[in-house]
């Protein structure tokens, strides 16, 4: 009877934290990015996970997509990616992000997560100036799920919480207000959105069209997007893996993490997909949460080779994922990393680190300022 309890939020955590990635890489499709070769980089993360046993997968998010297609040029951002992931691969193989992480301290490490919940509430409050219904339905539905989740002593409160307050949202916008996603409606002018076939059948010449190599190249813009991708993932990496191993009661191995990330982008970039990143997952409040965070990449990694994203995308509104974002985003991730903050040894690093984070939406630019603020702060005795 225990197993029986528990399989049914594991499943709803899989279903949540896939219809929340769904509009991601949709998003990633808008900015040029073919879809179906990302498949193979969920799976590859799902291996990762497996010989790991890293709590945190790998998905899709709009900030990471956005940094490596500022640039309309897609084979300079094409480039940029493999370039970052080499990077990453051999910080992660030496320990290196990791060693940042402790060099970086407690105290700038918790700042830095703080400022990144405030950029998640702040995503939140974005997506009402989208679509004010639809986000004002999957707020008000999230904080009344995590509420009384948290009050009864629902030990699933952030599957509950992603689960109630997407489909909640999504049901009146698919059936009340009788409308549909329309991609067009947000493709940038002189970007053209790489076409993705919903064929499925993968022995007919048709499904490998989806599939065309872009060869490299170097320059000094491919460079400067390769060293912005590196800095972002090192800050998401920290910031995201160290939040859901948090939530999951569990710790993340940074190094593993960025390796696995890494790797997977190669197959996906080299056929002109958007990189994936660690991300905040609703997989880590589910029973099981490594296996979790599996499944949901062998799944997500399926639907995305046969097509079916594209078939629900028009389904699927980006707002939906709102009150997600803002639960976590304050409640799971600003309110908890500001009090370690104010319990720590250097607390004026770590609020550095937080406002910075916040003002400028980089982790990592967060992280060297907090660093550098206590470091100069001992020359000057300010701590």
């Amino acid at each position: 009877m225990g197993f029986l309890s528990q399989i049914g939020p594991f499943i709803l955590a899989v279903i949540a934290v896939i219809i929340n990635g769904v509009p991601q890489l949709l998003y990633a499709q808008t900015r040029g990015f073919a879809l179906k070769p990302t498949g193979f980089a969920y799976l590859i993360g799902a291996l990762g996970n497996l010989l790991t046993g890293s709590v945190t997968p790998i998905s899709g998010q709009a900030e990471t997509i956005t940094v490596a297609s500022v640039k309309k040029n897609l084979r300079n951002n094409i480039s940029s990616i493999l370039m970052a992931t080499c990077i990453m691969t051999i910080l992660g193989l030496c320990g290196g992000v990791s060693k940042i992480a402790d060099f970086a301290g407690p105290a700038v490490v918790s700042g830095m997560m703080s400022g990144v919940g405030l950029i998640l509430a702040g995503v939140s409050w974005d997506m009402f100036g989208q679509e004010k219904r639809i986000t004002i339905v999957s707020v008000v539905s999230a904080i009344v799920t995590y509420a009384i989740c948290v009050t009864t002593g629902n030990s699933n409160s952030v599957v509950w919480t992603i689960f109630v307050s997407v489909v909640l949202s999504t049901l009146d916008f698919l059936f009340l207000q009788k409308r549909r996603v329309d991609l067009s409606t947000v493709v940038e002018e002189g970007r053209e959105p790489m076409e993705s076939s919903t064929e499925w059948r993968f022995w007919k010449k048709e499904y490998w069209a989806d599939f065309k190599f872009i060869k490299p190249t170097i320059n000094t813009q491919v460079i400067l997007g390769a060293l912005s991708i590196v800095m972002l993932n090192i800050g998401a990496n920290i910031s995201f893996g160290g939040i859901t191993a948090s939530i999951a009661g569990m710790t993340q191995n940074y190094d593993h993490l960025s390796i696995i990330n890494s790797l997977a982008d190669i197959p996906s970039a080299l056929f002109g997909g958007p990189p994936i990143e660690a991300i905040i997952s609703g997989t880590a409040g589910a029973p099981w949460p490594v296996a979790c965070g599996i499944v949901f990449m062998l799944v997500c990694g399926i639907l995305v080779l046969t097509g079916l994203v594209s078939r629900l995308g028009k389904y699927l509104p980006a707002q939906s994922i709102s009150g997600f974002l803002l639960v976590i985003g304050f409640a799971l991730t600003f309110a908890p990393n500001l009090q370690a903050v104010a319990a720590s040894e250097n607390p004026i690093s770590g609020y550095m680190a937080l406002g910075v984070t916040a003002w400028s939406q980089n982790p990592f630019l967060g992280m060297v300022v907090g660093v550098l603020t206590r470091y100069f702060g001992y020359l000057v005795g300010l701590v």
